[in-house]
């Protein structure tokens, strides 16, 4: 009976996971890089008031506006770390052996390497490899600040979409290695100029601002 159980979810998983199978080519990274924006700048200007909860206090409206701003951060990194590897025409789908099975230890693999290699359509590189690797991502030169914003992004996605808390300690250099990590990110990488303010702190206003 658990076997039958088993088989069911994993058939349920696999199922669900194929509606979003793609094999990312470079010219995905238009894509990714407006959705990359989407998330990060709802993180820098998303509000107490623009979450609607009729039935949560002030306190928890600011609780849960806060989770969600980390939240986007996370998840508005990892997109733009992706749309870097694209853009420099790098794999971002898992990269598995001849059989299928293991997945392949070097990375980054060129996209152009796929007449010998297998890759997973429904499944990509997480967020962890993508910042270690990213010396390899020709341009980037704030390695260590870029890293480390990023590593801290990649914490706040991981705790907030895995746990609930009532308390957060605010750290406002967190936000401000983020917000330097993220301008690195989009000069070095799209010759991009970008302000931008994760408001967070009382009366602080948030900013978000690309310019070419």
């Amino acid at each position: 009976m658990i076997q039958i159980l088993y088989t069911c979810m994993v058939s349920l998983e696999s199922t669900i996971k194929a509606q979003y199978a793609k094999k990312f080519e470079k010219n995905d990274w238009f894509t990714f890089k407006l959705v990359a924006d989407y998330y990060l700048e709802s993180a820098a200007l998303l509000l107490k008031k623009d979450i609607y909860a009729n039935y949560i206090n002030d306190d928890l409206k600011l609780l849960i506006r806060n989770r969600q701003k980390r939240l986007f951060i996370g998840i508005g990194c990892e997109l733009l770390l992706k749309v870097l590897y694209l853009k420099n025409g790098f794999c971002i789908n898992l990269v598995i052996d001849n059989n299928g099975k293991k997945i392949m230890k070097k990375f980054p693999y060129l996209l152009n390497e796929f007449d010998k290699l297998k890759f997973k359509k429904d499944d990509t590189y997480t967020m962890n490899p993508l910042i270690q690797k990213i010396k390899k991502i020709q341009g980037i030169k704030h390695l260590k600040e870029i890293q480390k914003g990023l590593n801290i992004a990649k914490v706040f996605r991981n705790k907030e979409g895995h746990s609930s808390t009532l308390w957060h300690k605010y750290e406002p250099q967190n936000y401000i290695d983020i917000e330097h990590a993220i301008q690195y990110l989009y000069d070095e990488g799209f010759h991009e100029k970008l302000d931008i303010k994760i408001a967070f702190g009382k009366n602080q206003e948030g900013l978000f601002n690309i310019k070419n």
